[in-house]
């Protein structure tokens, strides 16, 4: 998908600028923990970045969110690194499911997290699991733990880390060592942010 430099414009900034700010804000907080002042610059500089490396052509969304989670990690704003990175590029979307009830559904993305076949892919991708939940433990604060986390393209993902030639059986073992990574996570952030219970884990495939 190509930007829309159409959408969420604000007067007196590039497109591109005001785009970066506006997922910066939608993100983190308008100005939460950092100078509005400071977010604009950083997203100058993304922009200027942009000009020289894309020559005119049109940057993907995906890319620019990538550049400037980058860049605010860059600059010791690695929390709001993370939670661009995880909510700005779709990684985890809110969701509704009727078996959930009214228990608040976010929905995390694995094959998102798959990279190419030249790496340790499961040291990375359980780390980056990890990384991934703690960054978004804030949404059920305001529950006290109450929610669901639901876990898309789960077995596609297995196969992936496992590579082609698994067997099912083996990528089954792994499925349920995701699920089981994601409640440990999620219990030792219960302990750590006061929760009264626990984000139920759902695997969407089933």
């Amino acid at each position: 998908m190509i930007w829309n430099p159409n959408s969420k414009f604000r007067a007196g900034m590039s497109p591109v600028v005001s785009h970066i700010t506006a997922e910066i804000a939608d993100v983190c907080g308008d100005g939460e923990s950092m100078d509005p002042s400071n977010v604009e610059e950083l997203a100058k500089a993304v922009e200027s970045f942009l000009e020289h490396e894309q020559d005119g052509v049109a940057a993907d969304s995906r890319y620019i969110v990538m550049l400037a989670s980058k860049a605010l990690t860059s600059i010791g704003e690695g929390t709001a690194g993370r939670r661009l990175l995880v909510f700005g590029t779709g990684l985890v979307k809110p969701s509704e499911w009727e078996v959930t009830g009214d228990d608040e559904v976010w929905v995390l993305d694995l094959k998102e997290m798959v990279l190419n076949e030249n790496s340790p892919l499961e040291l990375i991708f359980f780390g980056s699991l990890s990384m991934v939940i703690e960054s978004i433990a804030e949404i059920w604060d305001k529950g006290r733990g109450r929610g669901v986390i639901g876990l898309k393209n789960v077995f596609s993902t297995a196969v992936a880390l496992l590579g082609s030639n698994c067997d099912v059986r083996n990528a089954t073992v792994l499925v349920d060592e995701i699920r089981l990574v994601c409640e440990k996570k999620l219990e030792q952030l219960r302990e750590e942010r006061h929760w009264e219970s626990v984000p139920r884990v759902m695997n969407l495939d089933i």
